[in-house]
């Protein structure tokens, strides 16, 4: 151990509120290779099911894909902010880059909600509705992009190559027939992300994982809402969360405080995506942590 790291190790002894940090950040970087190992839902399952008698060609990427991306999303945010404070205790001054890191959270946070809220209603016709309002989001988006991308490029602000310029239109054809098949369908309307936050909390609240007691013990509702908002304060670059720390003891707090609203969530929605789309018989690998195993056995029978 050389010098920074010795002082870093003192550092995390007279904070233990670093160490916390330090420790959930680790366990959302264990559902690291879950999230670049993805697999589709085993038959008979009830994810396979939502998909099943053509569903999977109505939504773009069926139920399945709907929610697979969002939480693979924040798997890959609760990684990222691992990577962040190991280079943190690499050297001095020990810059944990806060607001980057709850920025990172706020995207698992809000990731992972989309998927439980997607996922949680026992009901298919539920389940399917709100995969397909979700799907008409994102959707839109892609259209706007290759709308916008053409008139750009009409309008002599960005030139594109005649391949590219293809491309796009044959995107935006692409994009409008979905939209167009989305709208045969019912929905339920996805687009506020803070609600389908607050939807996921209240879910979870009335559903505790059984493999921690985080949930129980707090109104998880007010603290998912609370911690939520400093979050998306840090993303779209507002000052007033830093008046609630005071020195480096009240900002480890407020990370690790971030990044266990950030852990849970997205803990939730892989054991939520595991009970619905692995069958136990089949002997598959398991990329998931092991400690997720009784939440996801949990939710299974009740799916």
């Amino acid at each position: 151990m050389d010098e920074d790291e010795a002082l870093y190790a003192f550092l995390a002894l007279l904070s233990p509120a670093l160490g916390r940090a330090a420790d959930r950040s680790q366990r959302g970087r264990a559902m690291e290779k879950w999230g670049v190992t993805p697999h589709r839902p085993d038959a008979g399952t009830p994810m396979a099911l939502d998909d099943a008698d053509g569903y999977y060609e109505k939504i773009p990427e069926g139920v399945f894909g709907t929610v697979l991306f969002p939480i693979m999303n924040a798997t890959d945010a609760l990684a990222s902010t691992n990577v962040l404070l190991l280079a943190a205790a690499n050297k001095k001054p020990f810059n944990h880059h806060t607001a980057s890191l709850l920025s990172m959270c706020r995207t698992a946070i809000e990731s992972s909600a989309q998927a439980i809220w997607v996922m949680s209603p026992k009901d298919r016709t539920t389940r399917r509705a709100r995969a397909a309002g979700l799907a008409k989001v994102g959707i839109e988006h892609a259209r706007e992009f290759h709308v916008e991308t053409i008139k750009a490029h009409e309008n002599g602000l960005q030139l594109l190559t005649d391949k590219e310029l293809a491309q796009s239109r044959h995107r935006l054809k692409f994009h409008e027939g979905e939209l167009k098949e989305l709208e045969t369908l019912t929905q339920e309307n996805a687009r506020k992300y803070s609600e389908l936050v607050r939807k996921a909390a209240n879910w979870l609240a009335d559903n505790p994982p059984a493999h921690t007691d985080e949930t129980s013990k707090v109104h998880y509702q007010t603290i998912s809402k609370l911690e939520y908002r400093v979050c998306s304060s840090f993303t779209h670059g507002h000052g007033w969360p830093t008046d609630l720390v005071e020195g480096p003891t009240g900002m480890f707090a407020k990370m690790a405080d971030s990044l266990n609203l950030a852990l849970l969530n997205t803990e939730c929605a892989v054991a939520l995506f595991e009970a619905q789309t692995t069958d136990p018989k089949t002997g598959r690998v398991n990329y998931y942590p092991e400690r997720l195993q009784v939440t996801i056995d949990e939710w299974r029978s009740q799916y």
